[in-house]
C-alpha cells in the first residue's frame, strides 16, 4: 500500500469528519467529485481517497489537488470498495467523530456536510447515521434502476428516501429474501443512498465495518445490521447527486443490481438481528 500526502498530525486529529472516497478508473469524474467536496460550506473534514489500483489516469487527476485536507492512498491490488472502506476506517476512523461516504462519480451539494453534521450533533444517542434525498442524473442511455416518479428532465430526476427507516423493515427484508416470488420487492425497498451517508464513527467500530469479502451489496447489509440496534434517518433536503452510467458496477451483467450473483449474496446475509 502506498500512502501519499501529509503525515497524520494534529491537523488531521482535530477534524470532526473523515470522508472516505474509494475510486477505480474514475479519471472522467473524479475532479468534479473532489471539487464538490472541497467547496463544502462545512470545512471541518479530511478527505481520504483510496485508489483501488486504477489503470487509467485517476491518480494523476487526484494529485493535481493540493488541499492539505486530502490524503491519497494507492493500493497495489484491487481490493473492492468495501475492503477499501475497512482499510480507511482501521487506519483513520479513530481520528474522527463522524465518517462520511462519497462515490467517485457523484457530487455533493455545497451544504451537504453542514446539514448532516448539524443533524448528528443534535441527534439522540441511539442515532447511528443519516443519508439524504437524492438527485439522480445520467449522461448515456443507462436509465436508473431505482424507483422514483419525480422527473426533472429527460436526464435527471429527484428520488425521495424515507425520513426514518422503521425496524419493521427487518422483518420485511427477511420475507422478501426467503419467500418465493418476492425478491423484486426487496430490490424496490428504499434504505439510504450509500454515498450520501454520514455515520457516527463509534457505531461503525462496534459493528466491525463493512463485509470486506464482497465487492457488491454490502452497503444494504451494513444498514440492516445497524437497524437491528440503532436509528437511521434520511434528511429530506436534496444534498447529493448520484450519477448513473452503463460502465458502473451496478450496471454490470455479472454482478450488477439484477444479477444472480447479487441475489445470492443478499440471500446469504439474512441472519439479521431483530
Amino acid at each position: 500500500m502506498t500512502l501519499m500526502g501529509r503525515p497524520i498530525n494534529s491537523y488531521f486529529i482535530k477534524m470532526k469528519i473523515g470522508i472516505f472516497l474509494s475510486c477505480y478508473n474514475s479519471e472522467d469524474t473524479i475532479q468534479e467529485c473532489i471539487d464538490s467536496i472541497l467547496t463544502q460550506t462545512y470545512s471541518d473534514f479530511n478527505l481520504y481517497i483510496f485508489d483501488d489500483n486504477s489503470k487509467d489516469n485517476t491518480v494523476k487527476e487526484i494529485k493535481k489537488n493540493k488541499d492539505k485536507r486530502i490524503k491519497l492512498i494507492c493500493s497495489e491490488k484491487n481490493m473492492g470498495t468495501y475492503a477499501s472502506k475497512n482499510f480507511l476506517f482501521k487506519q483513520y476512523g479513530h481520528l474522527h467523530k463522524y465518517i462520511a461516504l462519497h462515490d467517485a462519480d457523484d457530487i455533493s451539494i455545497e451544504n451537504r456536510l453542514e446539514e448532516q453534521a448539524d443533524f448528528l450533533n443534535q441527534s439522540c444517542e441511539n442515532t447511528a447515521c443519516c443519508g439524504t434525498n437524492i438527485i439522480e442524473f445520467w449522461e448515456d442511455d443507462y436509465f436508473p434502476h431505482t424507483v422514483s416518479s419525480e422527473t426533472i428532465n429527460e436526464k435527471s430526476r429527484k428520488n425521495f428516501y424515507p425520513p426514518e427507516l422503521d425496524r419493521s423493515l427487518l422483518e420485511d427484508v427477511v420475507r422478501y429474501l426467503t419467500e418465493e416470488g418476492l425478491y423484486q420487492q426487496y430490490m424496490k425497498t428504499k434504505f439510504c443512498m450509500n454515498g450520501s451517508l454520514v455515520f457516527k464513527s463509534e457505531v461503525l467500530r462496534e459493528l466491525g465495518g463493512w463485509d470486506g469479502k464482497t465487492h457488491i451489496a454490502a452497503d444494504a447489509d451494513m444498514l440492516l445490521r445497524i437497524l437491528g440496534k440503532y436509528r437511521i434517518f434520511n434528511l429530506q433536503n436534496f444534498l447529493y447527486k448520484r450519477r448513473f452510467s452503463s460502465t458502473t458496477l451496478t450496471a454490470s451483467a455479472k454482478v450488477g443490481i439484477s444479477s444472480e450473483t447479487r441475489k445470492q449474496y443478499n440471500l446469504s446475509r439474512i441472519n439479521i438481528p431483530q
